[in-house]
């Protein structure tokens, strides 16, 4: 099977981000040759149907997808061919799930299991302890096998280094040419550990060269996504930076109470909806209301300018929320939206996006 490729999907006016790969699915009497995918927001599709990873599971082990269908089954390939064929998979359902998990991964912005193996080898290497092996161990299993080779990017090495760490004293294992196998010495895992030591200073080496104009971004802030049953706290902190604090914007000519009852209100293309939506409590409230309004029809080109501009203009109202922003230095900020993917950073983090620029922007006057 080729590796995934992109694909996406909307969910309302969003995108999500997703990606792809061939399974067979049995439809009846054959098996149909289609596109796997999973998106961002972990959910799981192949023809009609939309699941997780726990109904994938589920649909290998019932027969429902299948990577190689039975020897003399009818295959199709839409607009392409169809008849009886043999065909065989050296994947296991096992190996695809744990791509797609490792997909997933990326798609978020997160560490994938190499990625997470490979911090743990340079930890390890650095500091040397029966427990860092250990993790190193749990993590390096953690790989899909068939990736494992490929996850030190080394084909040279493989990944003879980590299976060096691995093996006890004396124990033989295969080298990087099958035909050849390496005993393992005191001074043979010395080397191993030296690998992963070189291989960060040269990394750390190039991030200075990168990072030439200023200090490397520290690590990311997650922000947004607290709710506050009994008020928002004093003083307040972080939370000020939540497009439902309450904090009086404008926008054109008007006031509201904050970020998200000016953005729900200026999103409905009805009078009498926007006062109403406009009138809420709260900014939550101002969301929910506005699920049952007309939408403007230009509001997906114009969403992201509002949003923009309610930004600017309550942090230059309010210096002291200016601050705030301000404190978070140059982190990149992860907004958290548990109700939409383009503003989250569990989809394309336009809110966290918007947060840098106007920080930038107050930076540099």
């Amino acid at each position: 099977m080729p590796d995934t490729t992109p694909t996406w999907r909307t969910v309302e006016t969003e995108v999500v981000r997703g990606r792809q790969r061939l399974v067979f699915v049995r439809e009846r009497e054959h098996y149909a040759l289609t596109p796997l995918r999973v998106y961002a927001d972990g959910v799981v599709a192949w023809q009609w149907t939309s699941t997780d990873f726990a109904g994938l599971r589920a649909a290998f082990d019932d027969g429902t997808v299948t990577l190689a269908p039975p020897g003399g089954a009818r295959i199709v390939v839409d607009g392409t061919a169809s008849g009886p064929a043999h065909l065989d998979s050296w994947l296991t359902p096992e190996l695809v799930l744990g791509d797609l998990a490792d997909d997933l991964d990326r798609l978020n912005g997160r560490p994938d299991s190499s990625r997470r193996c490979w911090d743990a080898l340079v930890a390890y290497a650095a500091d040397p302890s029966p427990a860092g092996l250990e993790t190193v161990r749990e993590l390096y299993h953690a790989v899909p096998a068939h990736r494992r080779i490929f996850m030190l990017g080394d084909m040279d090495q493989n990944d003879v280094p980590v299976r060096i760490l691995l093996a006890e004293p004396g124990e033989t294992i295969p080298a990087r040419h099958p035909e050849r196998t390496l005993t393992v010495s005191p001074a043979v895992r010395e080397g191993a550990l030296e690998y992963f030591r070189r291989s960060e200073r040269g990394a750390a080496e190039s991030r200075e060269r990168d990072t030439a104009d200023g200090p490397e971004t520290t690590a990311p802030l997650r922000v947004g996504g607290h709710v506050y049953p009994n008020g928002w706290p004093e003083p307040p902190g972080p939370e000020v930076l939540q497009i439902d604090y309450p904090a009086v914007v404008g926008h054109g000519g008007r006031e509201y109470a904050s970020v998200m009852h000016a953005y729900w209100a200026l999103s409905t293309s009805d009078a009498a909806w926007h006062d109403r939506i406009a009138a809420t409590a709260r900014g939550l409230d101002a969301r929910r209301r506005a699920e049952e309004a007309p939408r403007r029809e230009d509001w997906p080109a114009v969403r992201l300018g509002v949003m923009a501009a309610l930004l600017r203009d309550k942090f230059d109202r309010h210096p002291q929320m200016a601050l705030q922003l301000r404190d978070t230095g140059d982190a990149r900020l992860l907004y958290v939206d548990w109700r939409s993917g383009f503003w989250s950073s569990e989809g394309a983090n336009w809110l966290g996006r918007l947060l840098e620029l106007v920080r930038s922007e107050r930076a540099g006057r």
